[in-house]
């Protein structure tokens, strides 16, 4: 079966055998790649040495060009300069490695059959469909405990914590109960500090905590009284990260919704994509993100205003004007009553750092100031606040970083990505080709506007799970 997904492999038995384990570990990494960072790089890592090894033994460079080479070479380019030119070099050197990233795109366009991507893009799906279920699971039974009282000189006396807040990890484990968190903390070392990831009004509230002989010795460590599990959270899967989740729900129902469009006129297709379309749509509203909900929705309408009939528009039009509906209830139930209306502290806050970044690139116009220069800096340039994070736009962050040619370069690679993934959805002879170029054009476009308010380019399991689709497209055959 593996030899039927992969591309020759060569004539000796050390080549197959490489052919083999590159198709193997490219699946792996596909089903990793929604839940795990650390498991997608060591997939995606065992891969490329298989690669390697299978090319060696077969005495035999196989490697696509792309129509990305050129904005890709020039992106990459303009970075290592901006990182020679950094202001801080010693902190933009390690970062360089970030553009490895891009490799997975060659990986996917140089190794896979048209059945290989079928079934990579199948399997990523259904892992994201894991995420999806296991987080229906856990809003039905709730997270965590519910905060009833605080004793005032107990550890989380002078925290920022009230009544009616939420415990829900631990030492990044999840708590369920007064026993987990016991326990959690008896087995760490005294003198350590552990972090307690707590929700305040469905947002969270990191608090730092320093373990003690003393805390270690109570039944009750954090000398709290607990209630049952809260229900209003935003949802992450299996991670704990939901502005991550959030851009990985966006891009897998944009992709499912390209397959719907494709599917007009096969009704038990057509029925397939629509559904699991909604349900990528429902956890992305679960998320509570602003920026990936909305992005989402402009992405649906400009996507069939683009590929599909007047008929089918209209279709899309009303269904996002539904979802859209649907997203505001959910999004003040979650969090506060000033998050649709962009007044809250993290509207604020992100602007603020919006604006900060804008006043740094007049600056440093050519090469930016080196990526991760400004966290060293951050009250200096006239960042807001103590915590130290990035801009939230991902164009600022790179005009800042890396200079406002690498924004056009940026842009230029952006754009061949869409132009390819058009050109795949036109040139297709049967429906899945088809519905693979319109789902990679959605995604990439929602990838885009979300892009504006968020850095969603610095986030690299969002950033590889667009460059794995556009890997498929690209090496379509």
């Amino acid at each position: 079966m593996l030899d039927s997904l992969g591309i020759d492999p060569g004539p000796s038995r050390l080549s197959r055998l490489g052919a083999r384990l590159l198709t193997l570990f490219v699946l792996l990494f596909g089903i990793a790649l929604p839940h795990s960072i650390a498991g997608a790089h060591i997939t995606l890592n065992l891969a490329l040495l298989a690669w390697i090894f299978r090319d060696l033994t077969s005495l035999k460079l196989r490697f696509a060009r792309t129509r990305l080479d050129y904005p890709l070479i020039a992106f990459a380019a303009l970075t290592i300069l901006s990182t020679i030119f950094s202001v801080e070099p010693r902190v933009s050197a390690p970062k360089l490695l970030s553009l490895l990233l891009f490799g997975v795109v060659y990986l996917l366009a140089t190794n896979l059959t048209a059945r290989g991507v079928q079934v990579f893009v199948a399997l990523l799906l259904l892992s994201l469909l894991a995420g999806v279920i296991y987080s229906f699971g856990e809003k039905i039974i709730g997270r965590g405990v519910t905060l009833t009282a605080i004793a005032g000189r107990g550890p989380l006396g002078s925290s920022k914590l009230q009544t009616g807040d939420v415990i829900w990890m631990v030492d990044r484990r999840r708590v369920a109960s007064l026993d987990d968190i016991a326990e959690i903390v008896r087995q760490t070392p005294s003198g350590r500090s552990i972090e307690i990831e707590a929700l305040h009004e469905g947002d969270p509230l990191p608090v730092t905590l320093e373990i003690t002989e003393e805390m270690k010795a109570l039944s009750n460590p954090l000398e709290i009284t607990v209630g049952g599990r809260s229900r209003r959270f935003r949802i992450s899967g299996f991670t704990r990260h939901f502005i991550t989740y959030a851009d990985q729900m966006q891009i897998a129902g944009l992709l499912s919704f390209g397959f719907l469009l494709a599917s007009f006129g096969n009704r038990r297709r057509a029925i397939l994509w629509g559904s699991l379309s909604a349900v990528f749509a429902l956890a992305l509203m679960l998320t509570a993100s602003r920026a990936a909900a909305a992005a989402y929705l402009a992405a649906m309408v400009l996507t069939a205003a683009l590929a599909a009939g007047r008929r089918a528009f209209l279709g899309v039009l009303a269904a996002t004007i539904l979802l859209g509906a649907m997203a505001v209830p959910i999004l003040l139930a979650t969090r506060t009553a000033t998050t649709a209306r962009l007044v809250d502290d993290s509207a604020s806050r992100r602007f603020g750092y919006m604006q900060a970044g804008l006043r740094v690139i007049p600056r440093h116009p050519v090469f930016g100031v080196g990526m991760d220069s400004h966290k060293l800096h951050w009250n200096e340039w006239g960042f807001p606040g103590e915590y130290v994070t990035h801009t939230h736009s991902t164009p600022i962050q790179i005009a800042m970083e890396r200079g406002l040619p690498a924004l056009g370069a940026w842009i230029w690679l952006l754009a061949a990505m869409i132009a390819v993934a058009r050109r795949a959805c036109r040139g297709a002879s049967d429906p899945w080709e088809s519905g693979l170029g319109l789902g990679v054009t959605a995604a990439l476009v929602g990838f885009t506007i979300g892009s504006l308010v968020n850095y969603n380019f610095g986030d690299a399991e969002v950033l590889l799970l667009v460059l794995a689709l556009v890997g498929c497209v690209v090496g379509r055959r």
